[in-house]
């Protein structure tokens, strides 16, 4: 492929070209009351700063809404992507998240505030992809202009559209397969305003299909990387951390002895939520917040620690282990206490709560023998799963997603399969097997391949059916896991792959949010959150589970940007953290307690509203924060945000 890109002007229009070949046509905007003149300057190879300015020329002060930016690739398109809304157009899953860049009729637009490079789209062709984003757009020298983003397909070519002011069309998704309807906003010109917009084009040539989105990330993220604070360092959180598990969460319920999903408000106070699952791994995080527990009793000999992280191991290792190896994964089916069937439905075991069974039960040997007890049967509960695992295991390496209790695959679909490799590289480790080895990395094989070939992943998100974040997380786990054990290049090029993918489920950009909101009134920062899945559309904290392994990448690769995602991840993660007196909406929040998700676009939950937080002060952010600490020899790494 030859040539390098640049612009060129043709009759007063801008077009795009690699070498002797055109790309794209720059649009104009015409409007009788509208004056436009535009201004491009390449920064970077294949990077292009485009400026436009809008100078209303009406004579009368008018209402105004549909000012355009637009350039059309020159090419039928192959993959697209609106970086942590649409993967591909959304194809995968049951869900009724937008699918297609259309409803059937009307192009999907989205605001920039909820994609995670600012109203950016990108699409690919055979042979190069384009990529388009909002810089800014000011109103007279001053004023910010929200804007918004959408992406069509045209017989041989692409559209790329950026819109002023903002707008969300035809509807709004606003939930979980729910839709509100359009919001369109218009903003008032008067005789003389000047409007600048400012834009950003990246063209890169398609060396990995559905892959060639890397530029675009790259170059958001450069242009806004910037200092962020952590709401508290890392042994306050610590601190934090251990009291809302120990104090909070702890339940004793008839047999069982472990932690609640979580709290919500109720009544005027914050209370269990009991009739939603008690869980190993996944949102109620038992094993995990169970083995912190153990490690704050060798670090400060708090009995009271000791005794709740045992015993919640112990109820689990006496109740849920099956004699195929498999491993109960929710507690209220093993005694039948009554549920909210929505959050539980019938019993399977899922992959990455098999996962967590495991690799918490390996390190709750290690941790008890620390403690100065003994508890051979918890790495025989992790053997047996990754038994198990070697054993359902199809020819093409595929695991599946879910499991019954006989042993019968429920669900074969997803990348969530993948969770079950870090286990066996972990059983592998102890005891030396290569059958735990060879599964791993037939697993693996498989799961990257499928990952490639599609260019997202998917089924992670247990409460979805959708292309989703947490899928990929095994991904990036197993590749630098294989890596350090065989130092085979290609595993390392797999975890690179993998970690691109989340990040473009990562906040690029800080979102300036309405004020009287809940996001401003607290001076949230956006910036490094990562969104849920195509069909949740709101920040979480899942990322902070992989800081150690962004750190792992950024000295492996040589590339400090994993190290600066990974520290952003991690100081975002710790937004809206109680100390014990944080009040939000009015509510003083435990210590510890934590919200589950952050609403930064027009997008609610159950108790959480637009530009709000959820108010469900979850088990599982707990849970990732203390098991990054105990895996970090040295916690001043967090603080080096730069």
């Amino acid at each position: 492929m030859s040539g390098t890109y640049r612009c060129a002007e043709n009759d007063g229009n801008c077009e795009l070209w690699r070498g002797e070949q055109k790309i794209a046509s720059v649009l104009g905007f015409s409007r009788p009351d509208f004056q436009t003149s535009d201004r491009w300057e390449q920064t970077e190879p294949g990077v292009f700063r485009w400026e436009r300015s809008f100078v209303y020329t009406g004579k009368t002060d008018q209402y105004v809404a549909g000012l355009f930016m637009e350039v059309e690739a020159l090419y039928p398109l192959r993959y697209s992507m609106i970086p942590g809304v649409s993967y591909d157009g959304n194809g995968w899953g049951q869900g009724k998240e937008p699918k297609g860049l259309t409803d059937g009729v009307t192009p999907w637009s989205f605001a920039a505030h909820r994609t995670t490079v600012a109203g950016a789209t990108y699409s690919e062709g055979n042979a190069d992809s384009l990529a388009l984003f909002g810089v800014s757009v000011s109103k007279n020298g001053n004023e910010q202009i929200g804007f918004s983003c959408s992406l069509e397909a045209q017989n041989d070519r692409t559209l790329h559209r950026l819109i002023w002011p903002e707008c969300e069309c035809p509807r709004v998704y606003c939930a979980r397969d729910q839709y509100e309807q359009a919001y369109e906003r218009t903003m008032i010109c008067r005789p003389g305003d000047v409007f600048i917009a400012v834009a950003c084009v990246v063209l890169q040539p398609v060396e990995l299909p559905k892959h060639g989105w890397h530029k675009l990330l790259e170059v958001a993220w450069r242009q806004n990387v910037h200092p962020i604070t952590a709401w508290h360092e890392p042994d306050r959180i610590w601190e934090l951390g251990i009291t809302y598990a120990r104090d909070y969460l702890w339940v004793e319920d008839g047999d069982f002895r472990g932690f609640v999903w979580g709290l919500h408000w109720h009544e005027g106070a914050w209370v269990q939520k009991r009739d939603w699952p008690y869980e190993i791994g996944w949102v109620g995080q038992n094993a995990s917040l169970a083995n912190s527990l153990l490690e704050h009793y060798v670090l400060s000999g708090d009995e009271a620690s000791l005794a709740k992280g045992l015993a919640a191991l112990d109820t689990w290792a006496a109740h849920a282990p099956l004699e195929n190896g498999l491993f109960r994964c929710r507690f209220q089916h093993i005694v039948g206490y009554p549920l909210d069937t929505a959050k539980c439905g019938a019993e399977v075991q899922d992959a990455c709560n098999l996962s967590t069974a495991a690799l918490q039960y390996f390190e709750s040997a290690r941790l008890a023998a620390r403690c100065g007890v003994e508890r051979p049967q918890y790495e025989r509960i992790a053997l047996g799963i990754c038994d198990f695992a070697v054993h359902v295991q199809e020819f093409s390496g595929r695991f599946g997603k879910a499991w019954r209790n006989d042993g019968s695959i429920a669900d074969p679909e997803g990348t969530i399969g993948c969770y079950l490799v870090p286990p066996l590289l972990e059983a592998y480790r102890r005891t030396g097997d290569r059958r735990y080895l060879h599964a791993a990395k037939d697993g693996y094989h498989y799961y990257i391949g499928e990952f490639i070939a599609n260019g997202y992943s998917t089924a992670g998100a247990l409460d979805t059916y959708c292309i989703d974040k947490e899928s990929a997380i095994p991904l990036l786990r197993a590749g630098l896991e294989l890596f350090e054990l065989t130092r085979e290049s290609a595993y390392l090029d797999g975890a690179v792959q993998a970690s691109w993918y989340i990040a473009s489920w990562q906040l690029h950009h800080s979102i300036h949010f309405p004020e009287g909101s809940v996001l401003h009134e607290h001076g949230y920062d956006s910036f490094g959150g990562t969104t849920v899945s195509a069909q949740h559309h709101h920040i979480d904290h899942f990322a902070v589970a992989i800081v150690p392994e962004w750190l792992r990448l950024a000295a492996w690769t040589g590339d400090d940007t994993w190290r600066q995602r990974a520290l952003a991840a991690w100081a975002n993660a710790t937004a809206f953290v109680s100390d014990g007196a944080l009040s939000v909406s009015g509510h003083v929040r435990p210590p510890g307690g934590q919200d589950e998700g952050i609403c930064h676009t027009r997008w609610h939950t159950r108790w959480g509203e637009y530009f709000g937080v959820s108010q469900w002060l979850v088990a599982w952010p707990t849970a990732f924060r203390l098991e990054v600490l105990r895996g970090l020899n040295d916690w001043s790494v967090l603080m080096g945000n730069k």
